[in-house]
């Protein structure tokens, strides 16, 4: 399968489908207006995004909380529940790297409240 290169004919390809953005090649998986046209086109799109763009809160907040790829977690500190992001249904991969990042960088301990919450 070719992957696209194109900047310009990978946001047009992802503005029709955005679940195209898996034949996107890996530099524009990480270009963050091609990554969110695909999302608003399909947000399943998301797991395709590269890892960096995965982590973005902003990115991650647009993606709906009842789309299939989410694993629900509990806060065992707050007992608040979460909604985490998936790669995909096939092999989930949970976003636990993305809870330790934002952990790390906000040194907070209320930083599950920066995830998707349901409660």
């Amino acid at each position: 399968m070719k992957l696209i290169s194109n900047r310009k004919e990978a946001l047009q390809t992802v503005m029709k489908d955005g679940m195209k953005l898996r034949i996107v090649s890996k530099e524009l998986q990480n270009d963050k207006e091609i990554v969110l046209a695909a999302i608003e086109n399909n947000q399943s799109a998301f797991q395709f995004a590269s890892e960096n763009l995965q982590k973005d809160e902003g990115l991650a907040s647009r993606v709906v909380k009842n789309n299939a790829y989410y694993f629900n977690i509990i806060d065992p500190v707050s007992g608040l529940k979460y909604d985490i992001p998936m790669l995909s249904s096939t092999a989930p991969n949970y976003f636990y790297s993305y809870i330790y990042y934002v952990k790390f960088r906000e040194h907070s301990p209320d930083t599950f409240d920066k995830m998707l919450r349901w409660d």
